[in-house]
C-alpha cells in the first residue's frame, strides 16, 4: 500500500537550523582551502628586505657584493624546501666563508648526491637545462637541514649557483 504524505504531515526545515548547517559547512570548507593555500609553492623574482630576510633566516646566507638572487622557491608545509638561484658570484670558497653562516665541506665524489634507486644526480641541483650537477665547478653540503647543498657553476669571469634545501 502507498500511503502519500500531504504537505501538512511533511516535515519542516526551520530557518534558523539551515543557516546554522550552513555556517558550519563553510567554515570547514574555509578551513581546507586555508590549509591547501599555506602549503602551496611561493616563488619569488623581485627581492626587497622582507625576501632577503627569508634567505638569511631560512637559508643562512647573507648576500653581499655583487652576488644577486634571481628566485627563490619556498615549498611550504610539514617539511619545506627552499631552492634558491644567484648569480655574479665571484668566488664561491669567498662566497661560503663569508656569506654562508654555518658549517659545509666539499661534497668530493658528485655520485654521492645520487639518491637511492636513481641513476643521476636529481635535477633539484641544476641551475637550468644546460647548467646540471653533473657538469658543475664544486658542490658544498652544509649543516643547516637534513639535506642543504650549494652547486656552483662557472658563467664567463663569474659564477652561478644553485642551492637546495631540505627539512625532512
Amino acid at each position: 500500500m502507498i500511503k502519500y504524505i500531504s504537505k501538512e504531515d511533511k516535515p519542516k526545515i526551520k530557518p534558523g537550523c539551515l543557516i546554522v548547517s550552513l555556517g558550519v559547512w563553510g567554515f570547514f570548507i574555509f578551513i581546507i582551502i586555508s590549509i591547501i593555500i599555506s602549503t602551496l609553492p611561493k616563488t619569488y623574482t623581485s627581492f626587497g628586505d622582507e625576501e632577503m630576510e627569508i634567505i638569511n633566516q631560512r637559508l643562512g646566507i647573507t648576500i653581499k657584493g655583487s652576488t644577486t638572487p634571481v628566485k627563490l622557491k619556498w615549498i611550504r608545509g610539514r617539511d619545506p624546501d627552499y631552492e634558491l638561484w644567484l648569480e655574479n658570484i665571484d668566488d664561491p670558497e669567498e662566497f661560503m666563508e663569508n656569506c654562508y653562516n654555518g658549517t659545509y665541506f666539499v661534497v668530493e665524489n658528485k655520485s654521492n648526491l645520487i639518491e637511492f634507486g636513481e641513476k643521476k644526480i636529481s635535477s633539484l641541483y641544476d641551475y637550468n637545462s644546460s647548467l646540471t650537477a653533473g657538469s658543475s665547478y664544486i658542490i658544498y653540503n652544509c649543516d643547516r637541514y637534513s639535506e642543504y647543498n650549494v652547486v656552483f657553476y662557472k658563467d664567463g669571469d663569474s659564477f652561478k649557483a644553485k642551492v637546495y634545501a631540505d627539512d625532512r
